[in-house]
């Protein structure tokens, strides 16, 4: 026999008195929150914040349980990712509102590291209690979705491309090792390949190098270049280890592995796996080159 779904009684959206969503950076002014998030890197925490009022015996009456013991949970959620599904959603915030409390204010902050792609925010008022109570039509269940309002964020124009970047003083995290030495370091498990590409691949600069680190926050362009490719020939050759092409195609969008793929592809336009092989075996040179080559992001290249 299969489970029918049964009809049950719902809040209407002009009951419900939601002023928005704010949002910004911790402990700052908090703004609107527009289609885009601008001005933000991995490294940012954002703040959200949402307000909820609504006429609680009204909202009884259309429920068709009795106001006295009607108890809504409010629950603010987000979810994050490149593609139309989140790659993960988290429960940020719960309140409780009833007929003493008919309004309720939610604010919780994001950790930057867990984004990637778009913020997709959601509001929902969901039944608390009571349960098996009230008309045939009444809700019946513990968080039964009374009511609900999205909002989509697309972060960085998507993320693609992008990770984070940090300055850090080497001679303290390496201290006595030959990494402290280096201009810079690529931190990422290729045993992930899987995992959000967003936080999951970080680049340390050396703060200790003082020419390197200087270029660095001016944007010295082929200081940039070659930081961007040195990341992008570790991710390209270990996605060359792979089988073959489904392997690579099995990688979810906003992955580690899916954007090895979309380097390669940007690298090595038209060519197949084995052919891109060959090239790093044969002629490492060339293969190091092109992937240099595509690393230049100045505009008009």
């Amino acid at each position: 026999m299969s489970r029918i779904a049964l009809p049950f009684l719902t809040l209407p959206d002009e009951l419900v008195n939601f002023s928005g969503w704010m949002i910004g950076p911790p402990g700052e002014p908090l703004s609107p929150a527009s289609d885009i998030l601008e001005n933000w890197d991995y490294e940012q925490d954002i703040q959200v914040n949402v307000h909820i009022d609504l006429d609680f015996n009204e909202a009884a009456n259309l429920l068709g349980i009795d106001a006295a013991d009607l108890n809504l949970a409010v629950v603010l959620s987000a979810g994050t990712g490149t593609g139309s599904l989140p790659r993960r959603v988290d429960r940020l915030a719960t309140a409780i509102i009833d007929i003493e409390e008919q309004a309720a204010t939610l604010e919780a902050i994001i950790p930057g590291c867990t984004l990637s792609g778009q913020l997709q925010l959601s509001l929902r008022i969901v039944l608390e209690a009571p349960v098996d109570s009230g008309s045939p039509l009444s809700p019946k269940l513990r968080g039964a979705r009374l009511w609900q309002y999205h909002k989509n964020i697309l972060i960085e124009d998507g993320g693609d491309s992008r990770f984070p970047i940090e300055l850090a003083s080497f001679s303290e995290s390496f201290k006595a090792r030959p990494e402290q030495y280096a201009p810079w370091l690529v931190d990422w498990s290729p045993t992930t390949l899987d995992a959000d590409f967003s936080g999951n691949v970080r680049l340390y600069v050396n703060s200790d190098i003082e020419c390197v680190c200087t270029r660095f926050v001016e944007g010295d362009a082929l200081t940039l270049q070659a930081m961007v490719a040195d990341v992008m020939t570790q991710l390209i050759e270990t996605a060359l280890d792979a089988e073959n092409e489904a392997e690579l195609d099995r990688y979810e969008e906003g992955s580690i592995g899916y954007q090895a793929r979309a380097w390669m592809e940007m690298s090595f336009p038209g060519q197949n796996l084995e052919k891109i092989r060959q090239m790093r075996n044969f002629a490492p040179g060339q293969f190091k080159a092109l992937i240099l080559a595509t690393a230049d992001f100045r505009e008009g290249n």
